[in-house]
C-alpha cells in the first residue's frame, strides 16, 4: 500500500524529545521552553518511548499484515534485523572506543548481552554501554512476537481485536503498577525496561495498523474529524504528561509512564493521522520533514556515543568555553551525523549484511557461538585444572575468548562454513570449508596470545591449549554439521545464482 509518510516525520518529534532528555537539547532547548512555557513536554522521553512502541506496530502491519498473502517469518526476521543491527552495533563499537582503557576488564556476559541485543532482558545490564540501546531488545521481541500475532489476528474481527489488545493492555498496565509498588526501586531496571512490559503498546499499534487496513483507509468523514481527533489526543497527552510531572514528585514511588500507561491515547492519535487528508498532512508530506524522519532510528542510537565522544573531545581541547561550544554545536552536529549514517553509512551495511546473511545459516552460527565459548572453558580446564594455576591465566582466558568469538566468526563467514549448501554436498565440501577456518582463525589466534605474552600482558603462553582448542572445535562443528545432514534439520533455499 501507498505509504503514509505523514507519520514518519511524528518520529523524529519523538526523537528529539529523547534527545533533550538526555542532555542534548542545549541553547536549542532553552529557546523552545522560553517560547513554549511547557518544558515537561519538550523532554517528555517516556512518553515518546510508548508513541515510538505503538507507531512501530502500526507501521508493521502496514507493511505485513496480508491476510491473502503467504507470511515467510524467516524473510521477515531477516529483514528487521537488518534494518536495525547495522547501526546498532556501530554504536555499541564507538561505546567500546570511549572506554578503550577499560573495556578489558568488563565481564564478557555483559558485553554478550549488548553484542546480541539482549540486555533489557538481564537487568542488571539494561542500562550498560549505549543506555538507550535497550529498546533495541524490546524491538526485537516486538518483531519475535509480530508474526504469531499476525497469523491469529487474520482469523479475527476488527471488534475483537480491539478488545482483546486493551484487556492485554489493562492486565500489563495492573500488573506492572502493583509490582511498581512493590518492588520500586530495588528492581528498577526490571520494572523500567524489562520488555514484556512493553508489548502492550506495540499490540495496540498493531492492532490499530490492522483497523486502519480494513475499515479505517476507506472510510468518509468530514475531512476535519481525524486531524480534530489527532489534536484533541495530542493535547490530552500533553495535559497529562504536565500534569504528572508537576505532581510527581510527591506521589509515592512516583509513577511510570514508559511502561504504556498512555499507549491507547497514542495509538488513537497515530490513526488519526494515518486518516487525516487536510494540508495538515500534505505539510508532513515535505520531503525534507520526511528525511527528518527517516534519519531518526540513526539520531536516535547514536546520539550518546557522540554525545560522549564530542564532550570529551572538547573538554580536552585548549577551547575554555567548551560547555558553551557544546551547547550550540551539539545538535546540529548530531543531526548531521544522523543523517550522514542513515543515506551513506547505513544502506552499504544493510545490503553486505544481506549478502552475508544469504551464504549464513542461523541454527549452525548459534550453534558455532557455543562450541566456541565452551572450547576455550573447557581447553583451559583440562589444562590446568581449577586451582591456582588456572586462575593465573584469567587474562590469557579472556583474550583467548574474545579472539575466538570475533575471527572463528568471521573465518566462518569467509570460508563459507556457515553456508547451509554445504550440508547438502560430498564429504569434501563438508569438511574443507570447516577445516580451513578453523585452521587459519587457530592460527591467528595463536599469533594474539603470543604477541600479548611477548608484550609482558601474563607470565606464561599456554601453547598446548590451542591444539586442544583446534581439535575440540573442529571435532564438535563437524559433529553439529553431520547431525543437521543426517537429520535434515535445516532445509535451506537454493541460493541466487
Amino acid at each position: 500500500m501507498k505509504r503514509l509518510d505523514q507519520l514518519t516525520f511524528t518520529r523524529f518529534i519523538a526523537i528529539l524529545t529523547v534527545l533533550f532528555f538526555h542532555g542534548g537539547g542545549g541553547v536549542y532547548l532553552q529557546a523552545l521552553a522560553a517560547v513554549f512555557p511547557f518544558r515537561a513536554i519538550l523532554t517528555s522521553a517516556e512518553t515518546s518511548v510508548t508513541y515510538l512502541y505503538a507507531l512501530s506496530g502500526f507501521v508493521m502491519s502496514l507493511a505485513y499484515y496480508r491476510p491473502r498473502e503467504k507470511f515467510s517469518i524467516s524473510s521477515y526476521w531477516t529483514a528487521r534485523f537488518v534494518r536495525l543491527y547495522p547501526l546498532y552495533i556501530i554504536s555499541f563499537l564507538m561505546i567500546c572506543y570511549y572506554y578503550l582503557d577499560s573495556v578489558y576488564r568488563i565481564k564478557p556476559q555483559k558485553i554478550l548481552t549488548n553484542v546480541f541485543a539482549l540486555q533489557a532482558w538481564w537487568p542488571p545490564y539494561a542500562q550498560s554501554f549505549n543506555y538507550p540501546s535497550w529498546s533495541i531488545t524490546v524491538e526485537f521481541f516486538f518483531y519475535a512476537v509480530f508474526p504469531f500475532f499476525a497469523w491469529w489476528a487474520y482469523r479475527q474481527s476488527t471488534k475483537k481485536l480491539i478488545w482483546v489488545s486493551l484487556i492485554i493492555w489493562t492486565v500489563s498496565q495492573t500488573l506492572h503498577n502493583a509490582l511498581w509498588i512493590g518492588y520500586f526501586p530495588e528492581r528498577e531496571n526490571f520494572l523500567v525496561y524489562f520488555p514484556p512490559f512493553h508489548l502492550s503498546s506495540f499490540i495496540l499499534g498493531a492492532v490499530g495498523g490492522i483497523w486502519f487496513l480494513r475499515e479505517g483507509r476507506e472510510r468518509e468523514t468530514n475531512p476535519n474529524v481525524a486531524l480534530l481527533v489527532f489534536v484533541g489526543g495530542v493535547i490530552l497527552t500533553s495535559v497529562y504528561v504536565v500534569i504528572l510531572n508537576s505532581w510527581s514528585v510527591n506521589a509515592p514511588h512516583g509513577v511510570q509512564l514508559m511502561t504504556g500507561l498512555l499507549a491507547p491515547i497514542l495509538t488513537v492519535v497515530i490513526a488519526a493521522l494515518a486518516v487525516d487528508k487536510t494540508s495538515f498532512s500534505a505539510f508532513l508530506n515535505h520531503p525534507a520533514l520526511i528525511a527528518l524522519g527517516e534519519m531518526s532510528y540513526a539520531l536516535y542510537i547514536l546520539h550518546i556515543p557522540v554525545k560522549w565522544i564530542y564532550e570529551r573531545a572538547l573538554e580536552n581541547s585548549s577551547l575554555v568555553n567548551y560547555r558553551t561550544i557544546f551547547d550550540y554545536t551539539y545538535l546540529p552536529l548530531m543531526i548531521a551525523v544522523g543523517a550522514l549514517a542513515h543515506f551513506y553509512i547505513d544502506p552499504p551495511l544493510r545490503n553486505g549484511l544481506k549478502k552475508i546473511l544469504q551464504r549464513v545459516s542461523a541454527p549452525l552460527l548459534l550453534l558455532d557461538f557455543v562450541i566456541i565459548s565452551a572450547s576455550v572453558y573447557i581447553s583451559f580446564r583440562l589444562r590446568f585444572g581449577s586451582g591456582r594455576e588456572y586462575d593465573s591465566y584469567r587474562s590469557a582466558i579472556l583474550l583467548t575468548f574474545w579472539s575466538a568469538f570475533i575471527l572463528r566468526t568471521i573465518s566462518s563467514v569467509v570460508f563459507n562454513a556457515l553456508n547451509p549448501s554445504i550440508l547438502h554436498g560430498s564429504f569434501q565440501q563438508l569438511v574443507r570449508p570447516v577445516l580451513v577456518s578453523i585452521s587459519v582463525s587457530s592460527a591467528f589466534i595463536f599469533g594474539i596470545i603470543f604477541s600479548g605474552y611477548s608484550l609482558g600482558w601474563f607470565d606464561n603462553f599456554p601453547r598446548s591449549v590451542f591444539a586442544i582448542d583446534w581439535a575440540l572445535v573442529f571435532g564438535l562443528s563437524l559433529l553439529t554439521r553431520f547431525i543437521f545432514r543426517y537429520f535434515r534439520a535445516y532445509q535451506p533455499e537454493p541460493l541466487p545464482a
